[in-house]
């Protein structure tokens, strides 16, 4: 384990769960970029505190987000006040996570990591 900690194929993290810290709304938000260079709004975007998680996809969206909000309002606030103020943000569509199923860091099919 030592090796693979070294190398960097293994880091070993702490984990928080974001409802036990009071953020109950989380949510993925699809964002389209007209414009304007898409690294430009994802360095822009990525500054913002509710932002989670941020990749560059293909598909329909340019963007897809993870943010962390304490409550629909919150959410609703970040959305208006924060993301959609964005030069080059086009388009936006929120996903409100109800219900997960299935969380896994890391986790790679079944590999030989002592290769």
């Amino acid at each position: 384990m030592t090796r693979l900690i070294e190398n960097g194929t293994l880091k070993i993290i702490g984990l928080t769960d974001p409802a036990k810290l009071g953020f109950d709304t989380p949510a993925f938000v699809g964002v389209s970029v007209q414009g304007m260079d898409i690294e430009v709004v994802a360095d822009t975007v990525s500054q913002f505190e509710e932002v989670n998680y941020l990749i560059m996809v293909s598909g329909e969206f340019d963007l897809i987000l993870e943010v962390l909000c304490r409550d629909r309002d919150h959410l609703a606030n970040f959305l208006n006040q924060k993301l959609r103020k964005v030069e080059g943000i086009a388009v936006t569509q929120t996903f409100i996570i109800l219900q997960t199923y299935k969380m896994a860091f890391g986790m790679l099919p079944e590999v030989d990591l002592e290769k």
